[in-house]
């Protein structure tokens, strides 16, 4: 187009040039002159339709930024709204027109001022921070949350420094984690005041929660916990193979809506195992996958000892009842054996060979009789008269006969205390506690011999003492204590040790009864027992005795010689040779004995003949009437009779 302007510049400063070449010159330059001009005018239009194009795209973007859902706004360094869009003007409450040239400060709440304006300072000296959450105020009064994110605008040449901010509403979530952690806080609250376990396992096993009542019940913290997990801390690695887990998930994987509810035995940080009651629920998430297992526990430490002591008891009781039937047949037919021989030895006075066979007869009666009492003490029917009695003397008495009858190689060692010994008892009871606690003792002791300790002293039980149970009334009692240097024993056989026919001896050699009978009398006392024994340490074993309340009354002596006579007898007893034992040593006492075995017959001859009886002696225990029975029934025909 120059070009253009110069050529025709030259040809009207040089008109001489050629009158034809002047005019197809000047065309040509009218030429590009209309095209120039057509030129000039497709550019007009394509700026006006780029200028309208952007005055639509500033239109778009006014309207985007004034209906945006983020409230936007500009500051300059001193917190001064100079630009606003209209959420801005909706989330404030307050026309933009009025927006502009306010302090922002103005809509903080009170208690967030210093926030702001240190926030602000910060993203104005180009602070990474460059957000944070207000309590702002609408016009009106009412407060919300809101999360500022601003960044600095560099200032153009002579302008200020601005600071564009985007504001978002955040009550609802403000309000909802709110609600989350009240919720949590509530929640919390209520598992940490359980008194149970509960505890969460990730699906890895590792203990991802533990509330408070359990890590205090095992004693492990919960960075223990999570790094250690379940076995090797509550769970003892011998028991862990025992505990299934593999059946346990595939169950719980077949039926994930169930509950599984199991006993464990667990153990504490200090090596305490302990019976858990666990009941166990796992856990998936959205999706059905398995993401762990939510476990409650309660400790049944307690109860299953008592279960296990009541069954102890009620097995006991069962022997107990089955040995006492036993034994009063047996006892009867003791009776008649040491009655017979007795009166057998008087009759071969003058033959001792047959004497002393019959001697030997009638002292292995009197050891089965023994053993009878024994099992009658252990059922708790041997029928003891009990009265306040000091125990020392018959402990010394027991220590003596004690020292010639146990080996040589183990040292007797008696220490007495007690300021006070008087309980309610009989003396044979005591005996029969000393001489079974003794005998096991020096069984014991029996190949290398040892150290017997029997000690007598006071001892006053309290609620807090480690011995006393729910079922021992607190109060003074007497501890007699019965210490070894033997074996010992394992703790499978200290569960079993008062458990009648249990024996760790050789078949023939022990008849399990002494310590169960020992067992039986204490209980029978209203005592305690206990035992404390490890293997190669000795044994050691306490038996609580509660004092008497009364005064010792002496005994009254009773001398003279068997009385004689000539009266008539009535002697009743459904045993042939009990009948017969009685009856044969009363009349050689010179009286006149009329015996049966029928309580009825004896009835009859009663009734028909009153006054031809003196005396009637019956026993008490028969099968058709009882001897108080028929006491009653004679007592009926005549009432003086004795």
């Amino acid at each position: 187009m120059d070009k253009s302007y110069e050529r025709l510049r030259s040809l009207l400063e040089n008109p001489e040039t050629e009158d034809g070449l002047f005019v197809e010159e000047t065309k040509r330059l009218l030429e590009d002159l209309r095209l120039h001009q057509t030129e000039l005018r497709e550019q007009n239009e394509e700026l006006r339709r780029a200028h309208v194009t952007l005055q639509e795209h500033r239109q778009r973007l006014a309207d985007l930024y004034d209906h945006a859902p983020v409230a936007y706004l500009t500051f300059n360094v001193k917190g001064v709204i100079e630009e606003a869009n209209l959420t801005a003007s909706a989330l404030l409450g307050v026309p933009g027109q009025k927006l502009v040239g306010t302090p922002f400060q103005h809509y903080v709440h009170p208690d967030y001022t210093d926030i702001y304006v240190q926030y602000l300072s910060g993203v104005a000296l180009g602070s990474e921070n460059s957000s944070c959450e207000l309590r702002l105020r609408k016009h009106g009064g009412t407060f919300f949350w809101g999360r500022v994110e601003s960044v600095p605008v560099e200032p153009l040449e002579g302008e200020e420094a601005t600071v564009r901010s985007a504001v978002i509403d955040i009550t609802e979530r403000k309000e909802a984690v709110e609600a989350l952690r009240e919720s949590e806080e509530k929640y919390r609250a209520l598992i940490e005041s359980v008194q149970g376990i509960i505890v969460r396992l990730d699906n890895e096993g590792r203990v991802v929660f533990m509330n408070d009542y359990g890590r205090d019940f095992f004693g492990y913290s919960p960075e223990e916990l999570w790094a250690q997990g379940v076995v090797g801390t509550i769970v003892a690695r011998e028991d862990a193979a025992s505990l299934n887990v593999t059946g346990l998930l595939a169950y719980m994987a077949e039926h994930p809506e169930r509950f599984r509810a199991r006993e464990l035995n667990n153990t504490r940080r200090s090596g305490e195992r302990v019976r858990v009651s666990w009941t166990i629920k796992m856990l998936h998430d959205e999706e059905g996958y398995f993401t762990g297992i939510l476990a409650l526990g309660n400790d049944v430490t307690e109860r299953r000892k008592l279960e296990e002591k009541l069954r102890q008891s009620q097995k006991m009781e069962a022997i107990g009842t089955l040995a006492g039937g036993i034994a009063h047949d047996f006892n009867n037919l003791l009776a008649a054996v040491i009655g017979f021989t007795e009166m057998g030895i008087d009759d071969v006075a003058d033959r001792p060979p047959v004497q002393n066979y019959l001697k030997n007869v009638l002292r292995a009666a009197m050891r089965g009789r023994d053993l009878v009492r024994q099992i009658l003490a252990f059922s708790r029917e041997a029928g003891y008269a009990r009265t306040p009695m000091a125990i020392s003397p018959l402990i010394t008495e027991t220590v003596q006969f004690l020292r010639a009858s146990i080996p040589v190689t183990i040292d007797i060692k008696l220490s007495i205390t007690a300021s006070s010994d008087i309980v309610l008892a009989a003396p044979t009871e005591i005996q029969q506690i000393l001489m079974n606690l003794a005998t096991n003792a020096s069984l014991a002791m029996e190949e290398k011999g040892g150290v017997l300790e029997i000690s007598l002293a006071d001892i006053d039980l309290t609620p807090d003492s480690p011995v006393f149970a729910e079922d021992v009334r607190p109060g003074e009692y007497v501890q007699v204590i019965v210490r070894d240097t033997g074996t010992g024993m394992s703790p499978n056989v200290m569960k079993r040790v008062f458990e009648p026919f249990f024996t760790t001896r050789d078949v023939g050699t022990g008849t399990g009864m002494g310590l169960s009978v020992v067992y039986g009398i204490v209980n029978d006392l209203q005592g305690i027992i206990t035992v404390e024994s490890e293997p190669g340490m000795g044994s050691t074993f306490r038996v609580f005795l509660p004092k008497a309340d009364t005064k010792l009354e002496k005994d009254p002596m009773v001398t003279g010689k068997i009385s004689m006579g000539t009266e008539s007898i009535l002697f009743v007893d459904d045993e042939d040779m009990i009948m017969a034992w009685g009856q044969g040593t009363l009349e050689r006492l010179g009286y006149r004995v009329t015996a049966t075995t029928d309580p009825a017959e004896a009835l009859k001859m009663f009734a028909s003949e009153p006054s031809r009886f003196d005396l009637v002696i019956t026993d008490q225990a028969m099968p058709s009437m009882s001897g108080m029975r028929l006491a009653n029934k004679l007592l009926n025909i005549r009432p003086e009779v004795p």
